[in-house]
């Protein structure tokens, strides 16, 4: 691997791809949390985001992923 490589985690990833996509920005801002963001998009035929699986997240990147919608959606 290269010294100048950079990880960038997975809700990371899914968190810059929501905010750089007008469509995908717009929903996020009306979801509630994360669940009801992925049932949404999923009726898209959307089943990842910036190259990750949904069904590889960790809880822990869920309950990330469902603060970021909540700040989206002007919720707390």
């Amino acid at each position: 691997m290269l010294s100048t490589a950079t990880y960038t985690t997975p809700v990371n990833r899914i968190k810059q791809k929501v905010l750089f996509d007008f469509n995908l920005d717009a929903l996020s801002s009306i979801c509630h949390d994360w669940e009801d963001f992925v049932i949404e998009i999923s009726e898209w035929g959307i089943y990842k985001l910036a190259g990750v699986d949904f069904d590889t997240l960790t809880t822990e990147d869920i309950a990330r992923l469902d603060q970021f919608i909540k700040n989206q959606n002007g919720g707390e």
